[in-house]
């Protein structure tokens, strides 16, 4: 039998098996939490990090269909993602397995690539945290995502994927187009899988493989953009103060436009039992898993 059938036969049993519920048929719709950003506002459900977790505001722009129509434009002050640092974050939670895409493009304020470093816009979940700026510890900080911009090197494009636990982040760099590129997060039990295809007609790419034991089924998804400008001196990070502070006179040159976002259900599913998720139980866990079975599962 060839491996993706075996693949299929997997899942097949256990959707029949008694630990085995399917997340589709489980969990409510999730389609109402998309945004077309086709108005002049958010829709409803969406939350501000900063606002959420009472830290200072990093968005130095934001507006919906007023810098570019029919999309959501945010410009972020000098900020990032990794480690304990944070920067600009718009979120929904969304309980149990997710399939979460958008059309994004991450873009200097002159031109089509940023000028800065670490310029980049996309996708994020993370684990929701009791960490707040009045009761802030280190080492509380666990999500991972795939973003699209310029990194270490200037003038070219990538995606990023960056996976972070307790704070300790590990990223990937891969050389991707400039433009408008549709980036996508999977979440299927202990699995989350980070993808990019240039457009709807392309085929999807695995960009990075996330395996995360976290038996809290909520996470924070949406949007995040985040850069680093030139003015700034590199020097040694503390993220406490780093955090409570927004540098609103260092001169970035980012923007993140985002066409639309859209929630749903994966098709897979995986056992709702830790046990049985580590031991075999999730297939698209397998480390081994070819990443043509992995896209045919997973489904466009």
């Amino acid at each position: 039998m060839p491996r993706f059938e075996r693949l299929l036969a997997a899942i097949a049993v256990l959707a029949a098996g008694p630990q085995a519920i399917a997340q589709t048929a489980a969990q409510p719709d999730i389609a109402t939490l998309n945004d077309e950003f086709d108005g002049k506002a958010l829709s409803e459900g969406w939350t501000l990090f900063h606002q959420a977790f009472g830290w200072p505001d990093k968005i130095k722009t934001l507006d919906v269909g007023k810098t570019t129509d029919g999309a959501l434009h945010i410009q972020p002050y000098h900020s990032a993602w990794v480690r304990d640092l944070n920067a600009p974050f718009l979120f929904k939670t969304v309980a149990g397995d997710f399939d979460v895409r958008a059309r994004v493009r991450s873009r200097g304020l002159k031109g089509a690539v940023s000028e800065d470093t670490w310029a980049l816009g996309g996708l994020m979940a993370r684990v929701p945290s009791r960490s707040t700026a009045a009761e802030w510890r280190p080492r509380a900080e666990n999500w991972h995502f795939i973003t699209t911009g310029v990194g270490h090197e200037p003038g070219k494009t990538m995606t990023e994927t960056k996976g972070t636990y307790n704070s300790s982040s590990s990223l990937k760099l891969r050389p991707y187009a400039n433009g408008w590129i549709e980036l996508r997060l999977v979440r299927v039990g202990m699995a989350l899988f980070a993808l990019a295809r240039r457009d709807d007609k392309s085929g999807w790419e695995v960009r990075d493989r996330f395996y995360r034991m976290d038996a809290r089924p909520d996470m924070q998804v949406g949007l995040i953009a985040y850069t680093t400008s030139k003015a700034v001196a590199e020097g040694p990070e503390d993220p406490e103060r780093m955090n409570r502070t927004v540098n609103t006179e260092a001169p970035v040159d980012m923007a993140l436009e985002v066409d639309w976002i859209r929630f749903s259900r994966p098709k897979t599913q995986a056992p709702r039992d830790w046990y049985a998720q580590v031991s075999g139980g999730n297939p698209l866990a397998d480390p081994n898993l070819p990443e043509a079975d992995l896209l045919a599962a997973l489904g466009a």
